[in-house]
């Protein structure tokens, strides 16, 4: 080899030897850096808690109070001292089924004014009596009278002529008593369309007749049909099974309307 080639060798030797070893000394001068590992969050924690902004002027607001009804009560039993009831079919249900304790009734199943002047009945503290013997024996400041419904296929005229007698009578043994004729109480309506003698066209008829026997003085006429009728004038087809006679629910009610009806005249 050359003399010339070795020296040129020699000195590229040693330049890369230079080089390496300053390389090596810069990299140890350096930290070194561990990467940070992110951060993690459970889901709790990956939001802060929202609160809802306050208004301006805030208003104080109490919870709605909610009372709870009132069991309904059943009406009370009206008091009827010194008070008689005169009647068929329907005024025994009012006996019966009102809670009227107070009151006496002369009252009969197919009771028709034609007899109710010769019938014997029972009567509650009193004994099996006639109507005349009982208004001989007792004083009342009240009488009502509802009959008419067994008879209204009679001519209504005659019916209508012997109720004028019963009355008489009445004010005469009972000179103190107010007289209540009470309105026959209508029929269904398919009673009413189905019967050519107990319908609503002749009770009305009768009924017409028979409030012209009030006097306004001490016979007064009451119509309690308002409270039991339907839109047709009948009586409702929800308030009785038979057509003719109420549910016996309903007759509080109808003491109660009696009740406060007779004192608008007396």
């Amino acid at each position: 080899m050359k003399k010339s080639n070795i020296i040129t060798f020699a000195i590229l030797f040693v330049v890369t030897a230079a080089v390496l070893i300053f390389a090596s000394c810069s990299h140890n001068d350096e930290p070194e850096v561990t990467p940070t590992p992110e951060p993690t969050t459970t889901p709790m924690q990956t939001a802060e808690p929202t609160v809802a902004p306050q208004p301006t002027n805030p208003v104080a607001t109490k919870p709605v109070e909610t009372k709870t009804p009132k069991p309904s009560k059943a009406p009370a039993p009206v008091s009827m001292n010194d008070t008689l009831f005169i009647g068929d079919s329907r005024t025994v249900g009012i006996r019966e089924y009102s809670g009227l304790k107070d009151a006496d009734f002369f009252c009969s199943v197919g009771l028709n004014i034609f007899d109710a002047t010769n019938e014997t009945l029972s009567v509650e503290n009193v004994g099996d009596v006639t109507l005349s013997s009982l208004l001989s024996q007792k004083k009342y400041t009240k009488i009502y009278i509802m009959l008419g419904i067994n008879e209204v296929g009679y001519p209504h005229s005659s019916i209508v002529d012997k109720y004028s007698k019963v009355l008489d009578m009445i004010k005469a043994k009972q000179p103190d008593a107010n007289i209540f004729i009470e309105a026959n109480l209508h029929v269904s309506k398919s009673r009413s369309d189905s019967d050519s003698v107990v319908n609503n066209a002749a009770i009305n008829d009768l009924n017409t007749k028979l409030s012209a026997l009030a006097d306004g003085s001490r016979v007064f006429y009451i119509d309690a049909n308002s409270i039991f009728d339907d839109e047709s004038g009948s009586l409702s087809s929800e308030k009785t099974s038979d057509g003719t006679h109420l549910y016996a629910k309903y007759y509080p009610t109808w003491v109660e309307w009696i009740s406060q009806e007779s004192a608008k005249y007396i």
